[in-house]
């Protein structure tokens, strides 16, 4: 049974909490009312806890006559209620987010004082330079409506973002803090116009020191986001861009799948004669608005479960790395910064208690190993464990999955581990190997270990250890793609591909998650994502735990855990009301670990995961890799 809370609207929670006590006091025990009053909590139940979210469309340098609202907000979608991604490809259903989000759209234009102030300020940061790499590609095109002509403006993408955000909210009363907004950029029709691009250069990773975003011209952006907080723009002026594939007018094809990729032009292609029909640009900006801002950024799904990641009352979060040296000229351990891992995923996720363990051992000199990493990389059929899968792919996990004692020491029982397994050696000993991913069981979508790869050639192309290890960690813990999700309304899961090429916008923006490599932390649209997904979870799992202790005849030994578990839970609604999505996550821990100890406490069993219920072994199931780039 479902119920959905409407948050934010005291008067509704109030009366549906009402209507839960008297129910519970007809049912229940004569005593119970007196020693565990049910309030904060749902016992028994899956709450859908709900929220209004608004949505600021602005456009900046686009007229009234430009655009056409209503073809713009037809393509969006009145809510979004986020499920487990994976599961769904072994045609199964994941847990039940119990999160829904209905959306509350404002569009604005801005007036000239606002456009003369924002456009003169670009100028004002803008380093001028030549035309990039994939700006005179661009050129270069048969049928390209004009040429990008020098000097170009290189502008800061997150100085741009700063501008927007504070004007946004002292001009045009937009709230930063309790809504996401998107910002539509024309500086073309202009006479001060110029040529320009978006940059972030102050990330160089932190292995190698190569800096992605000054040295690659993969890396020159038209879009930004989320350095600052819940504000994301896409400049249809700047570029064209290599990311987002719009230099490209002449192919429809342009990653070469045998699909026609859709992406959004540069704005001087919406004309006649040129890329794109100028009646297409308000349902195109509808497009970005749902596909991109929505689902990738703003309200998301993810991976894999959150709470399959969870401790145990009184656990912790164990990160096990086990890197194995394939390279004996040089030494994985140089290229990992267990320092930074360890404080990004404190300040991620600060509700758990964290434990890092790095084990840099010379066990990789087994042929056992050595020869695992060769099948699972290509370089050997050797029949092994992955004959029982289809594909030798899959030694990788079979291999480690057997083994797995042989490498991971047991921890505490109330933790959770997540096995990290990192080979660094040269390619012809990898074979043809992503940088990393985060792998699944091969039967229902449940995350099992991360694996990820270095070596001298890899290190020359600029990855260590370290942003890889955050970044698949992620995808364990649950985090999607900024570039890849689901569509709710329609139940569409996509990538950057075919009908949804434009969706690789959604890496430019501050996210560990991103492929773009210009910022190498969990930025605001990662973490309200997260704590969103654990606020709920947390709280359901509490209300089904508590359902088993109001039963237990012994139940008025825990009451202090019980009450101090409904206290967390209360405030753990009001700090997601209130858009306080760390405080409602930290909370809601709180509460679920009240009441799994008091649970613990009279012997019932808390929430767990099933392994019995596994399907058959399916190697045809997507795997999200992520590739050296």
């Amino acid at each position: 049974m479902t119920r959905s809370l409407l948050l934010p609207g005291w008067a509704r929670v109030l009366g549906l909490m009402l209507l839960v006590v008297a129910a519970c006091l007809l049912a229940a025990p004569v005593g119970l009312a007196q020693d565990i009053e049910p309030e904060g909590l749902v016992p028994g139940e899956t709450v859908t806890y709900r929220q209004t979210v608004p949505v600021n469309v602005v456009f900046v340098g686009f007229d009234w006559a430009d655009i056409d609202v209503a073809a713009l907000r037809a393509e969006l979608p009145a809510s979004y209620e986020p499920i487990v991604r994976y599961p769904p490809f072994y045609g199964l259903e994941g847990r039940d987010m119990g999160l829904r989000f209905d959306f509350d759209y404002r569009t604005v234009f801005t007036d000239q004082a606002f456009e003369d102030e924002f456009f003169g300020y670009l100028a004002s940061i803008a380093t001028p330079g030549e035309p990039t790499l994939f700006q005179q590609l661009y050129n270069g095109m048969a049928s390209n409506v004009l040429d990008v002509t020098g000097p170009v403006g290189y502008i800061d993408g997150p100085s741009a973002e700063q501008w927007l955000m504070t004007a946004g909210q002292q001009r045009l009363g937009i709230n930063p803090d309790k809504s996401y907004t998107i910002y539509y950029i024309n500086w073309y029709d202009r006479p001060d116009f110029q040529f320009h691009v978006y940059t972030k250069t102050d990330s160089p990773d932190p292995d190698t020191g190569y800096n992605f975003g000054l040295l690659r011209q993969t890396r020159k952006m038209v879009a930004w986001g989320g350095s600052h907080g819940r504000t994301w723009f896409y400049d249809l002026s700047a570029g064209p861009d290599s990311w987002t594939g719009n230099y490209d007018v002449d192919n429809a094809d342009v990653d070469g799948d045998g699909q026609a990729d859709y992406r959004i032009p540069v704005v001087w292609e919406y004309t006649a004669g040129g890329h794109r029909d100028p009646a297409a640009l308000s349902s195109d900006l509808g497009l970005v608005t749902r596909y991109v801002g929505i689902n990738l950024l703003f309200t998301t799904s993810p991976l894999y479960d959150p709470l399959v990641a969870a401790p145990g009352p009184g656990g912790q979060r164990v990160a096990h790395i086990e890197l194995f040296n394939l390279h004996r000229l040089s030494n994985a351990a140089d290229w990992i910064d267990m320092d930074m891992i360890q404080a990004e995923y404190e300040s991620f996720q600060p509700y758990y208690d964290w434990q890092f363990v790095l084990d840099n051992n010379r066990r990789s000199e087994s042929a056992a190993v050595r020869q695992a990493v060769r099948i699972g990389g290509g370089l050997s059929t050797k029949p092994d464990c992955w004959v029982d899968y289809g594909t030798p792919f899959a030694e990788y996990y079979c291999f480690f999955n057997e083994n797995y004692s042989d490498f991971v020491p047991e921890y505490g029982p109330q933790d959770y581990v997540a096995a990290v397994f990192g080979f660094n050696g040269a390619l012809s000993n990898l074979g043809g190997v992503p940088l990393g991913f985060a792998d699944d069981n091969w039967r229902d979508g449940t995350q099992s270990y991360v694996f990820m790869f270095d070596g001298p050639e890899i290190r020359s192309a600029g990855y260590g250890f370290t942003t890889t290890a955050i970044h698949e960690l992620g995808h364990h813990f649950g985090l999607s793609h900024p570039h890849d999700g689901y569509d709710s309304a329609s139940g569409v899961d996509y990538g950057p591909g075919g009908d949804f090429y434009f969706a690789w916008l959604g890496d430019e923006a501050r996210s560990m998650m991103s492929y773009i490599d210009v910022d190498w932390q969990f930025g605001p649209f990662d973490r309200d994502n997260m704590y969103r997904y654990e606020f709920a979870g947390y709280l359901n799992w509490s209300n089904h735990v508590l359902d088993d202790v109001l039963a237990h005849p012994d139940r008025g030994t825990v009451r202090e855990l019980v009450a101090a578990g409904r206290e967390h839970a209360r405030t753990a609604e009001r700090a997601f009301r209130q858009w306080d999505y760390l405080a409602a996550a930290t909370h809601a821990r709180m509460a679920y670990e009240a009441i799994a100890t008091a649970a613990q406490t009279l012997g019932v069993a808390a929430p767990a995961f099933a392994t019995e219920s596994l399907a058959p072994i399916n190697g045809t199931v997507p795997r999200f890799v992520d590739p050296i780039r």
